[in-house]
C-alpha cells in the first residue's frame, strides 16, 4: 500500500511549522506524502510554517528561497528629530514554504550611524537580535523587555518580543506583545502577521484568520497572510477554501513556491490529483532539487493510476536524498504495479 499525503503543517518549527496531517489513502500505495509545511522554526511537528523576524518558521516546505517582508517607504526625517531606527523585522531566513525556501537574511538591526548614535533602547535591540542568532532566546527577551521599559513607543521592540515569544512556546505572550505593538502602529501588517501565527499556534483559528485577512489588506503584494489562511483552511477541513486562499498568494508572487506546494496537497485532499500534479510541476520548476516536490508529485501521478511516472519521480526524490524513505517505500510498493 502506499500512503498518501498528511495535510499542510501550518506552523513553524513546533506543530505549527505546519499542518497537521491529513492522510488520504490510496487503494495501493502505503507511504505519506511529505508535509508541504513541515517546516523548521517554530511549527516543527504540525504542520504550519513560522514567519518571524529572528527566525524562520513560515515555510512549510523546509528552508526553501524566501521572500523579504515588502519594503515600508522610509518616513521623511524631521530637521530636529532622529531618525527612526532601522531594527530588523522579524522575518524568517528560510521558512514557509518549502521552508520559505531560503530567504535573504533578514536586514541587520543596526541603525544607520551616519547621522547619530543609536539611543539605548535600540542599542538593546541590536544586543537582542545578536542573543536570538545565537539561539539565547530567554536572554534575547530580556534585553527586548528592558528595551521597551526604555523606550514604551518603539514598535519594533514590540514585534520582536512577540516573536522570541512565540519561539519560547509562549504564545500567549507573543499575543499580548504584538496587540500592544498594534496600539501604538495599527497598520503594520508584519504584526498582524505574526499575531495570527500565535493565534493559530493557540488553535484559535477563527481569530487567526481575521488577522491574516488585515495583514493581506494592508500588504496586498505579499503573499503570506493568504498562505496563513491556506494553512488555516486546512486545519478548518475547509480544502475548497485554502485552495482558493492558496491561489491568491499565487497571484501575489508567482514564484511563492510554498504556496504552489500546499495548494497541491490541497488539491489531493479534494481528490483532484491532476491539478496536485501541476502544482507541483510548478514548484519543481522552481526548485528542482526540492525532495518534497518531488515525492508529492509521485504521490499525485499514482493517484491517477500512472504508476510508472509515480515510480520515476519517487527515484528523482531519491536521487536528491537517498535517505528519504517515504519515497524508497513508494517506490517499492509501486515497482510491481509498474512493471519494474
Amino acid at each position: 500500500m502506499i500512503t498518501s499525503l498528511p495535510r499542510p503543517l501550518c506552523h513553524p518549527g513546533s506543530r505549527l511549522v505546519v499542518w497537521s496531517a491529513c492522510a488520504l489513502v490510496t487503494a495501493a500505495i502505503v507511504g505519506a506524502a511529505s508535509p508541504a509545511f513541515a517546516q523548521p522554526g517554530g511549527l516543527q511537528a504540525g504542520g504550519v510554517p513560522e514567519d518571524d523576524p529572528f527566525a524562520d518558521e513560515l515555510n512549510p516546505f523546509g528552508p526553501g528561497p524566501a521572500r523579504p517582508a515588502p519594503a515600508r517607504p522610509a518616513p521623511q526625517p524631521a530637521p530636529a528629530e532622529r531618525p527612526a531606527a532601522r531594527v530588523p523585522v522579524p522575518f524568517p531566513e528560510a521558512t514557509i514554504p518549502g521552508e520559505a525556501a531560503e530567504r535573504p537574511r533578514r536586514p541587520s538591526t543596526t541603525p544607520d550611524r551616519g547621522v547619530l548614535e543609536s539611543s539605548p533602547a535600540e542599542a538593546l535591540l541590536i544586543e537582542a537580535e545578536a542573543l536570538d542568532r545565537a539561539g539565547k532566546f530567554a536572554a534575547a527577551r530580556v534585553k527586548l523587555e528592558e528595551a521597551i521599559k526604555l523606550d514604551p513607543k518603539l514598535p519594533i521592540a514590540y514585534l520582536a518580543l512577540g516573536v522570541v515569544a512565540r519561539r519560547l512556546g509562549d504564545f500567549e505572550g507573543s499575543v499580548d506583545a504584538l496587540s500592544q505593538g498594534l496600539r501604538l502602529d495599527p497598520q503594520d501588517s508584519e504584526m498582524y502577521l505574526r499575531r495570527g501565527i500565535a493565534w493559530f499556534h493557540l488553535g484559535l483559528y477563527g481569530i487567526a484568520l481575521e488577522d491574516f485577512e488585515e495583514a493581506a489588506g494592508i500588504a496586498y503584494d505579499d503573499p503570506r497572510p493568504e498562505l496563513w489562511r491556506g494553512l488555516t483552511f486546512v486545519e478548518l477541513d475547509r480544502p475548497l477554501e485554502a485552495i482558493n486562499a492558496y491561489a491568491s498568494a499565487i497571484r501575489r508572487d508567482r514564484t511563492y513556491m510554498l504556496a504552489y506546494l500546499n495548494r497541491g496537497l490541497a488539491y489531493l485532499a479534494a481528490d483532484q490529483p491532476r491539478k496536485a500534479e501541476f502544482d507541483f510541476d510548478q514548484a519543481i520548476r522552481h526548485d528542482p532539487r526540492d525532495v518534497r516536490a518531488w515525492f508529492n508529485r509521485g504521490v499525485a501521478l499514482a493517484r491517477q493510476g500512472r504508476q510508472r511516472e509515480a515510480a520515476d519521480s519517487y527515484e528523482e526524490a531519491l536521487k536528491r536524498d537517498p535517505k528519504h524513505e517515504p519515497s524508497r517505500r513508494n517506490l517499492q510498493a509501486v515497482g510491481g504495479l509498474a512493471g519494474r
